[in-house]
């Protein structure tokens, strides 16, 4: 843990046990609700020491903001997913009009958004990684 940190942490849990309270009152199973709950704190107790943020203790449960690198990063990461995006679906489109299928399955188009978040993901790591 991070000296100074004590109230991010302690806000970050309360916001986790408000969120899995909702999960489990909307109908969530228990076994659920936990595993979700475990898997929202574990990712705001790793976001401090991810490099993704600059570290500001005297912000209290603000404390992490964002450096310059940090949006550069971002932002190349983001148009890259819009991008790959933009391609995937375009192949969709131009590979089932060659086969002359009318309609796009709902298969294909919810692929769409995973293919660009896992584009997001990698690239925003590959320039974490050999920006530093």
């Amino acid at each position: 843990m991070i000296k100074g940190m004590t109230l991010y942490y302690v806000s970050r849990i309360i916001i986790t046990a408000i969120f899995a309270a909702l999960l489990y009152f909307t109908g969530m199973l228990l076994w659920q609700v936990l595993l979700v709950g475990g898997v929202i704190l574990a990712l705001f107790l790793w976001a401090p020491h991810s490099g993704r943020y600059a570290i500001h203790p005297e912000f209290g449960i603000t404390a992490l903001r964002r450096d310059e690198r940090s949006q550069s990063i971002n932002d190349q990461a983001a148009r890259i997913a819009f991008i790959v995006s933009m391609l995937f679906s375009g192949g969709i489109l131009v590979s089932l009009g060659l086969m002359g299928v009318t309609s796009i399955p709902i298969a294909l188009v919810m692929l769409v958004p995973a293919v660009g978040a896992l584009s997001y993901f990698i690239s925003d790591l590959w320039f974490r990684r050999s920006q530093q």
